[in-house]
């Protein structure tokens, strides 16, 4: 980045943080915040087979109960010997165990070494396992290739995980990572949080249902069936609330009629602020509490947040990738507190742009972009131009969402942006 550049982001950090305060605009933390006040943890929790626990949230602390390795073992294909101070390359010795992965060996003495495998546990006697490349001779009798010292090659008992300490928190969701910890812990099954049940209504006049002959003037109802897609992936109990027209009474009965029997309910479209736009009226005549929210993003300024009785409540914009990236923003506050899973806002990863991108400083902006090379072969970002909150089909191709911060009044080659893949919005 230039000089100039430099200096001109300077200013506008300034300059974009104080145009989105003065137009009472929250920034993205304070939004999240906001939305994930509004929702209580699920204090149910179940029991659940490990093969089932892939994105359920722990209830409680994960305790070791037992030692990982749960023996001295060998870290090598090779030979278990004593070597006390020290072996001198040269030294002979006597072959007179074999001790595969699974099988304990016979005590050894001085001046004998074990035939041993990787895993195997270190036979009594033995503190050292000397590689097999470095040994000469064959079954009976090995001469050593190089010098050995005791603990060379051996992995200690507990070296990974010594008991009672804490190996998963409270709150952890669960990835496969987590499934081979617990495993190699011996429990069969873990307790998490219940599944939070979270129901998807779509509103709007102009919206028909994938199947249905269009009429003029109107469009494909796809944001509800993402939606739910991505509340299914997560790992969560997705409800199809069904649609609903453009009317604030017909609006709040769906509320009412699901807020009794969920734990989150969203609506996508009507958050804003226009004639035709009520989202936060049928929260009101709900009974619900809560009001609308004006964000410092882009796509996705307007949301809705709040609760009826017990229950959440999350109103998206009703363009396709609004909708999807106040999901991800707001839904993932709100589901974390839900389960009470340890979470944070995912800032990304940081890549560099391989492309140029002019634009207006002052909110946070996520545009659909792609992985790609440079020159040199490293891995970056093109952005697929101007998305628009409407278009479906960049959102389609890209490999995930670019980040763009407010003080920037655009991006050019080499500038660093934080890059989110697809796979970690879900």
């Amino acid at each position: 980045m230039t000089d100039r550049r430099a200096t001109a982001e300077a200013f506008h950090a300034a300059r974009g943080a104080g145009s989105a305060a003065a137009a009472g605009l929250l920034s993205l933390d304070q939004a999240c915040a906001r939305a994930a006040s509004f929702v209580r943890p699920i204090p149910d929790a179940e029991t659940v087979p490990l093969s089932a626990a892939v994105g359920r949230v722990l209830a409680r602390p994960l305790m070791a109960r037992i030692a990982i390795p749960p023996f001295t073992q060998s870290a090598m294909d090779g030979y278990a010997i004593l070597a006390g101070q020290g072996l001198a390359a040269g030294t002979g010795l006597i072959v007179i165990d074999r001790i595969p992965a699974g099988h304990p060996g016979r005590p050894l003495g001085a001046g004998e070494a074990a035939r041993i495998f990787t895993g195997a546990p270190l036979p009594e006697g033995a503190d050292a396992v000397i590689m097999q490349e470095h040994v000469l001779g064959d079954a009976g009798r090995i001469v050593l290739g190089r010098e050995i010292r005791a603990g060379d090659n051996v992995r200690p008992r507990g070296e990974d995980i010594d008991p009672p300490e804490l190996i998963l928190a409270k709150g952890t969701r669960l990835d496969p990572r987590h499934i081979g910890l617990i495993a190699a812990q011996g429990y069969c099954d873990v307790t998490v949080v219940a599944r939070p049940r979270i129901a998807v209504v779509s509103t709007g006049d102009e919206l028909r249902q994938p199947g249905d002959r269009l009429a003029p003037a109107t469009i494909y109802d796809s944001n509800r069936l993402m939606l739910l897609a991505l509340i299914t992936a997560a790992g969560f109990e997705a409800r199809d609330g069904g649609w609903v027209p453009d009317a604030p009474q017909a609006i709040a009965e769906r509320l009412g009629s699901l807020a009794g029997d969920t734990d989150l309910i969203v609506t996508t479209g009507g958050a804003s602020a226009g004639d035709e736009d009520h989202s936060a009226t049928a929260l009101t005549l709900a009974g619900g509490l809560g009001g609308a929210l004006r964000i410092a993003l882009k796509p996705g300024k307007p949301a809705v947040v709040g609760r009826i009785g017990a229950t959440g409540y999350l109103g998206l914009p009703g363009n396709p990738v609004a909708s999807l990236v106040t999901w991800m923003l707001l839904g993932q506050a709100m589901t974390s507190a839900l389960t009470g899973a340890r979470s944070h806002r995912d800032r990304g990863y940081p890549l560099k742009s391989l492309s140029w991108y002019r634009r207006r400083p002052g909110r946070t902006e996520f545009v659909p972009a792609i992985l790609s090379e440079d020159a040199q072969g490293l891995i970056g970002i093109e952005i697929l131009g101007r998305g628009g909150s409407a278009r479906l089909r960049p959102l389609a191709i890209a490999d995930g969402l670019a980040e763009i911060p407010p003080q920037a009044d655009g991006i050019e080659p080499g500038d660093e942006l934080h890059f989110h893949p697809f796979r970690s919005i879900i």
